[in-house]
């Protein structure tokens, strides 16, 4: 686990954060897709709902389940209307066809097309974000096909998320982006109630600052800053793995928000492969 800092410090408003404004933000999960060939170019449709507004030629990512990215542009959108076929220059919260200049092995469904930038580089100085998540978190409907399940599933155990945090000695600044504890600093990591699971709570971590803002309670320090740090799904595992607890929420203030119970958890961490990046958990299904 690392504390987040941001510009020298461990704790943020959220108008201290640079680069989460909604304003140009959106997600695509691609739910379908088809080609064509066009003057000696390969042309990929793909089929979807945007969450946000997208612009013809905007600068977008591709990014699959395991993280690979690819920068391209959208050349065209495409709805279809009473009148028929038509071509927006944008289009907000609406089903809509993207046609882009890749070639159709470049994209498969399940994948996500977006505005943001993913943090791929583990940079502590750059606000989190987790674009590929948080578009598929709008695939409800999706959640019982076993592809994108998998998906789900590998994207999620391959994530860094933010959590709130409370500490009762500020850590000391190490100069380069992490911190570190002094001893005997206790750390408190904000859970919720769940009312399926009486007596229990759950741990509330997030794709991004912007969803984190969403909380309307969320954990301030005496200088009304939020305090955070961020877990690795591995962390996450060992946080959960007590009696009192029963799973994690991934942003758990939005509409799409996703509860993964301890069963699924121990299920996850049961799997060949992710022991063998692992190695053996501690049990959290108590």
């Amino acid at each position: 686990m690392r504390i987040y800092r941001k510009g020298g410090r461990t704790g943020h408003n959220m108008s201290d954060i640079t680069g989460t404004s909604s304003a140009g933000r959106f997600v695509y999960l691609v739910e379908d897709k088809f080609s064509y060939h066009l003057d000696a170019d390969d042309i990929t449709v793909v089929v979807g709902t945007v969450h946000g507004t997208v612009h013809v030629h905007d600068e977008v990512y591709i990014i699959d389940h395991t993280g690979k990215t690819l920068l391209t542009r959208i050349r065209q959108l495409e709805s279809m209307s009473e009148k028929g076929s038509e071509h927006p220059d944008q289009c907000t919260d609406s089903p809509i066809a993207l046609i882009l200049g890749v070639s159709p092995s470049e994209i498969d469904k399940f994948c996500v097309v977006t505005s943001i930038k993913p943090w791929v580089k583990q940079d502590v100085n750059q606000a989190v974000e987790n674009p590929y998540l948080l578009g598929m978190l709008h695939g409800e409907r999706f959640r019982d096909d076993n592809l994108y399940f998998s998906k789900f599933v590998y994207a999620a155990a391959h994530s860094f998320f933010l959590a709130p945090v409370s500490m009762t000695k500020e850590p000391v600044d190490n100069g380069d982006g992490t911190a570190t504890f002094e001893a005997k600093s206790q750390i408190r990591f904000p859970t919720l109630s769940n009312k399926g699971f009486p007596g229990k709570t759950t741990l509330a971590v997030f794709t991004d600052w912007i969803e984190l803002g969403k909380w309307p309670d969320a954990p301030k320090d005496d200088n009304g800053k939020i305090q955070t740090m961020i877990l690795r799904f591995p962390d996450i595992v060992h946080l959960v793995a007590v009696p009192d607890m029963n799973g994690f929420v991934i942003n758990a203030f939005s509409d799409t928000c996703l509860f993964v119970p301890a069963s699924l958890i121990d299920q996850i961490t049961s799997l060949e492969g992710y022991r063998k990046e692992n190695g053996d958990s501690p049990k959290t299904d108590n």
